[in-house]
């Protein structure tokens, strides 16, 4: 069976967290679109010496560790859960703006295409 390629969810808490790791098996990707008022929150915790004034884009990549450091923001401290619930290796993490949290399963062999998010651009922030 073929695997769905993005499942989108919006940010409700427990439930999501419970939801994403399960959905990775569903679906190549799974994205969480967290309330936006998260942005900035996202953007300092990302970005903490970036001048007054600077555009609050956020588009970081990594793998599970950046879910630990989402957590560290008061409101989502559950998504250190959500990390636990994801495989040590071939799942990679991006978090973008406008805020949500992109979790991708790495292809496993040559034959599949790579399904990494493209990064932003300045037009689309």
């Amino acid at each position: 069976m073929d695997k769905e390629p993005l499942i989108e969810l919006p940010w409700h808490g427990q439930e999501t967290i419970a939801n994403a790791p399960k959905l990775l098996d569903q679906a190549r990707q799974v994205k969480i679109t967290l309330p936006a008022n998260y942005n900035h929150s996202l953007f300092s915790v990302f970005h903490p010496g970036a001048p007054p004034g600077h555009p609050e884009a956020v588009d970081v990549s990594g793998g599970r560790e950046l879910l630990v450091t989402v957590a560290s923001i008061k409101g989502l401290e559950g998504i250190a859960r959500l990390a636990d619930g994801l495989p040590a290796e071939g799942v990679m993490v991006q978090v973008v703006s406008p805020p949500a949290i992109i979790m991708t399963l790495e292809p496993l062999s040559a034959e599949l295409p790579n399904l990494r998010p493209s990064p932003i651009s300045d037009d689309q922030a």
